[in-house]
């Protein structure tokens, strides 16, 4: 009989304190891939007294070493061994390898038998598990100083590329595109920028020469805008995202994150709420508006949806974007010609006047519980 009692209390005090709980909101840091040219011509072409592989060491290193407390930085080279071969990743994205990806650049490039696989290397890029994970923010820096090259030379392979950054979009990787050098394509590399969304703001995506103005990607010519180019994609990259995670690792979700947009009302704003954008905000009424309407949308461009009365007819209320009966409607619980046969109230799975949640139940159990107790307290 105790142990009877003991159920009862037990699964009644259950009910009563079953409340949902909102789980812990985790750390969800960036994942950036450096997709590196290791072509012969990084060894032999230079600026100034250095190979252009040791200044690319030397800008990723201190790049790694900035960001490697808030970013998952991983390292692909190409061609992987040698000649044409797609690039392949030697490290692993995650946090903190700075160490990691200065051991791997330590070996310099052969002076002659490694070329420019610039498009096969994307392509299995965008085929890297690591780069597939949906649950963070991914991305790929690719960092070449040549044309997209294998030998013998095909000018018909030339834009080639294009197609796998349109793959890389798909899985929803945001490529950044650099340029090292005087010998790059810049015809290749502003079409790779534009189509990876990443352009420049304000950049020539005509430009046909590396010393045009205003490239669409990052062009360096020296070892400071080569780190230049990498901490400002290396900020970027760390910077929050619109997704209801932590991103910069700061205890806060989506804080003050903001985009202009293009709406109904003109040039104006978004806001990032628990990951979703909200409508384009701002501007002034079109000169057709009729006022607001039930329709999710800011029509009279005060930068309210659906604000108002008498957006919907009879009685209705609107509630995203729609015309619905008002929450709570419906027959009282007491109504008796809202209840069917056995007492239950029509259209909830309980006895009317126990609330709809179990509560008449539970108390029930509770004064059976006590006077079983008292019985057996007497005997």
């Amino acid at each position: 009989m105790v142990r009877l009692v003991s159920l009862v209390l037990l699964s009644s005090t259950a009910l009563l304190a079953r409340q949902p709980k909102a789980e812990a909101e985790e750390c969800a840091p960036g994942r950036v891939m450096l997709i590196l040219d290791k072509s012969s011509s990084m060894q032999t072409g230079k600026i100034g007294d250095a190979t252009k592989w040791s200044i690319a060491q030397d800008a990723i290193d201190q790049v790694a070493t900035q960001f490697e407390a808030n970013l998952e930085l991983g390292l692909m080279i190409f061609p992987e061994p040698d000649q044409c071969a797609p690039g392949q990743v030697h490290v692993g994205p995650a946090l903190f390898r700075a160490d990691a990806i200065r051991e791997e650049l330590a070996e310099p490039p052969p002076t002659g038998g490694n070329w420019t696989p610039i498009s096969q290397t994307l392509a299995q890029a965008a085929t890297e598990p690591s780069l597939a994970d949906q649950e963070l923010p991914r991305y790929a820096v690719l960092i070449t100083d040549g044309w997209q090259w294998c030998d013998p030379y095909d000018d018909a392979t030339r834009l080639d590329a294009l197609d796998t950054i349109d793959d890389l979009n798909a899985i929803g990787v945001v490529t950044y595109v650099v340029g090292f050098g005087a010998s790059v394509d810049p015809i290749l590399l502003n079409k790779l920028a534009v189509a990876a969304g990443t352009a420049i703001k304000d950049c020539n995506p005509n430009g046909e020469t590396p010393d045009a103005e205003n490239p669409c990607y990052y062009q360096a010519d020296d070892p400071g805008e080569l780190v230049a180019a990498l901490m400002e994609i290396g900020a970027a990259a760390s910077d929050e995202a619109c997704d209801g995670k932590d991103n910069d690792c700061d205890g806060e979700i989506d804080e003050e994150l903001t985009r202009d947009c293009d709406g109904s009302c003109g040039a104006g704003t978004q806001t990032c709420t628990d990951g979703v954008w909200s409508t384009c905000s701002g501007g002034g009424a079109p000169e057709d508006s009729l006022g607001e309407s039930c329709d999710g949308a800011d029509n009279d461009c005060n930068g309210i949806v659906d604000d108002g009365e008498g957006l919907c007819d009879g009685g209705d209320e609107c509630i995203g974007g729609t015309c619905q009966p008002p929450e709570g409607g419906g027959p009282p619980a007491d109504d008796p010609d809202s209840m069917d046969d056995n007492g239950m109230t029509a259209g909830c799975a309980c006895r009317a006047g126990d609330g709809g949640n179990g509560a008449g139940f539970t108390w029930l159990a509770l004064a059976a519980a006590f006077v079983l107790v008292r019985r057996r307290r007497r005997l």
